[in-house]
């Protein structure tokens, strides 16, 4: 059994799920972060969140069976394919309202999953250290970490920030030189067609999943500009059908122009009357 478990996890995974595990034993023996455990988890399996987790799955899955068709992803690669989904695809899926707040979003999605840092990242996680040093080291790192992510929440902790960002370095830079003097070691090892799919799967998978992260935020934005013209024209329930069938032939599939509308529009929706109103506030935008 601890044979098959070390086959199919690196030591630094197993420190991880060791970690994790203890984490989530200590959760719920504390009464007040169970209740806020089972609140979250209430608010998951609602319908409309559930439904968008499992279209996300689906469309995961259908991604992976192209890949597979073109020779890219096979079974082992299932793994990746999970972690992928739970740090990636699920984070994306819990900030799309980003998207419609933020502009270049889907370039910067690009750009931090298709940085040198994945090569970097590879190199690490291929070469690790024994399980008692990754049980002591994976605490540590996960302080140091949250220590500089808290201290950047006020200024007058950036001094702070500076010391564990350089403490984060140093371990880095660590790493870094233990993974290449590996590297060069046993080169042939690591150019094998298996790490070369390990090392290309993660940015594939993101630039696939872009288009449904794009529908999904469109979505997003046009329930959210509907919910607002409901509101200010409840009594008109006519109007209310006619500006929705106007806004959606105007802006079609075009995120940015119906976020521009729905920000300039606020106020010309509250004094919305007839047709004719719905017509012009549409051309003016």
């Amino acid at each position: 059994m601890i044979d098959f478990i070390l086959q199919q996890f690196n030591t630094r995974e197993i420190a991880i799920i060791c970690w994790l595990f203890v984490l989530i034993l200590w959760a719920f023996s504390q009464k007040n972060i169970r209740k806020s455990l089972f609140g979250v988890l209430k608010s998951l399996f609602q319908i409309k969140i559930l439904s968008v987790i499992i279209a996300a799955i689906i469309y995961t899955g259908l991604t992976v069976v192209l890949l597979a068709k073109i020779g890219i992803w096979e079974w082992t690669l299932l793994k990746d394919t999970i972690y992928w989904f739970i740090a990636v695809a699920f984070v994306l899926l819990m900030n799309t309202n980003k998207v419609n707040q933020e502009k270049g979003s889907f370039i910067t999605i690009l750009k931090d999953n298709l940085k040198i840092i994945l090569v970097l990242e590879f190199i690490l996680t291929l070469y690790t250290f024994n399980l008692i040093a990754e049980i002591i080291l994976v605490p540590i790192l996960v302080f140091i970490g949250a220590m500089s992510a808290v201290s950047e929440l006020k200024k007058e902790y950036l001094s702070v920030k500076k010391l564990f960002d350089f403490i984060l370095s140093i371990i880095g830079i660590f790493f870094i030189v233990f993974a290449l003097g590996k590297v060069f070691g046993d080169f042939q090892h690591i150019m094998t067609s298996q790490n070369l799919k390990t090392l290309i799967l993660p940015p594939l998978l993101t630039v696939a999943f872009i288009p449904f992260i794009y529908l999904f935020a469109l979505i997003m934005a046009y329930e959210m500009l509907f919910v607002r013209l409901s509101f200010f024209n409840k009594n008109d329930p006519d109007l209310i059908k006619f500006t929705k069938r106007k806004i959606i032939l105007a802006f079609h599939l075009n995120l940015l122009k119906l976020n521009h509308f729905a920000k300039e529009s606020t106020q010309d929706l509250m004094n919305v009357k007839t047709r004719e109103d719905i017509i012009n506030m549409i051309k003016k935008n």
